[in-house]
């Protein structure tokens, strides 16, 4: 059973959830299980008459010469399908090291996430399957991972206001390569799977040991799926306690009473902690739950103390506890825009410059001296706490502020721009 090709019934269940989206965006790098979910739902669409519009993704991360010539291969076999294809590089300065696969899986979603706001797409879809949930929870049962990270990789989650989808997660990789044979589809390997310099490498060697001894993929993926359901009602619970004891401000900035925190189940509150820091600091690597525990011990001994954690400032407001974006040394991402197009801003807001707009804007935080100087002008910004005022985005043109868009202000300072926080609702990736 494990190497029988996907029939069109199980395809028809495994895709099924695909239908509620208008548009959905696939990250198929030219691998075997990429390429199998590409032809999978070109085809589920097509026999079903679906109006679902599909764009595939590649992300040439650069690590090997041939990668861009794999990446054109994908956008032939998506022409063939009638499918637009868009490649987006990873643009690096350092040299490949042991740390450079976590850090590219970063960079593809978020490179993926902002093509999909510049293009108005609400899903995206991997094709992420059993043999990887397993290896996942491996990896993070070496680390001591909690609940959390042993749950390792959830069917549906949301990204920077992306959904992202994952259909083949219960599906064994040798059947993704058994529909890829079935139908003579050809397909690319990529040899940084077996380097042992890798992490996913060497854990994907023991894996063929481990299930000698009973310990499966299977088992494994199974073990992950019941600590999910677990994980679920936990996540529910740490919700409940946000929606009575915390505010997340379309301004990009959090508050939550502190009593309520120190108070709550120590799971329920770091639980709460990572959902707000998440939210705000726009990171797609959750942070690590050791940090965590010793950010809310640090909150309890040391309640008057400001910290840093996730691209975040904590400090406390009063009886609250405040949530910020970090305005970093380097400075926050500046971004052009011309009339009409849409951009993801520090991974946090979602950027639009209307059509009739004469001219290209530049997006940039707003920064101490513009919110100076946008509090002259506006009693909107006059209440707005000052961290998270500077790490707004703003529109200027040359060193002259023109608008500030995320709480309206845009209008008044004589610019059509808007901006959508799209951190409100965030589940892990």
């Amino acid at each position: 059973m494990n190497d029988l090709p996907i029939s069109e019934a199980e395809a028809r269940k495994l895709l099924a959830p695909l239908a509620a989206f208008p548009h959905a965006a696939l990250a198929v790098s030219g691998g075997p299980d990429s390429l199998a979910l590409l032809h999978l739902i070109a085809r589920w669409r097509d026999e079903r008459g679906q109006s679902l519009k599909l764009s595939v993704l590649t992300v040439d991360h650069g690590l090997r010469p041939e990668s861009r010539d794999e990446a054109k291969t994908v956008g032939r076999l998506a022409a063939e399908l009638g499918l637009p294809h868009a490649i987006l590089t990873w643009e690096r300065e350092d040299a490949v090291s042991a740390s450079i696969q976590a850090r590219a899986r970063v960079a593809r979603y978020e490179l993926m996430a902002a093509y999909c706001h510049a293009h108005d797409i609400p899903a995206l879809v991997t094709a992420h399957h059993l043999d990887d949930q397993a290896e996942t929870f491996l990896m993070r049962l070496k680390r001591g991972s909690g609940l959390d990270g042993l749950a390792a990789i959830p069917e549906r989650g949301v990204w920077a206001g992306i959904a992202i989808l994952r259909p083949l997660l219960d599906v064994p990789k040798a059947r993704l390569v058994a529909t890829l044979a079935a139908q003579n589809i050809p397909y690319a390997s990529d040899p940084s799977n077996a380097d042992p310099r890798f992490e996913r490498a060497r854990v994907r060697d023991s894996i063929e040991a481990l299930a000698r001894l009973g310990i499966t993929p299977e088992a494994l993926a199974l073990s992950a799926r019941r600590l999910r359901r677990a994980r679920e009602a936990l996540d529910r619970a740490a919700q409940d306690f946000l929606a009575r004891h915390s505010e997340l401000s379309e301004a990009g900035y959090a508050v939550v009473d502190r009593a309520a925190l120190a108070g709550a189940p120590q799971e329920i509150a770091l639980r709460a902690l990572a959902r707000l820091i998440g939210a705000v600091g726009g990171s797609e690597e959750p942070v690590r739950l050791a940090k965590l525990e010793a950010l809310l011990a640090s909150l309890t001994e040391n309640p008057d103390k400001t910290h840093t954690l996730g691209r975040c400032r904590l400090e406390p407001i009063g009886e609250r506890l405040g949530i910020f974006r970090e305005a970093r040394a380097h400075g926050l991402p500046v971004l052009s825009l011309k009339p009409g197009e849409r951009a993801l801003w520090d991974n946090r807001f979602r950027i639009e410059l209307g059509r009739g707009e004469p001219m290209p804007i530049m997006v940039r935080a707003l920064g101490e001296a513009g919110l100076k100087e946008l509090r002259k002008r506006s009693l909107i910004a006059v209440a707005l706490p000052r961290f998270a005022g500077r790490t707004l985005p703003a529109c200027w043109r040359n060193d002259e502020l023109i608008g500030v868009p995320a709480f309206g202000a845009a209008s008044s300072l004589g610019v059509d721009c808007r901006a959508t926080f799209v951190n409100t609702e965030r589940r892990p990736a």
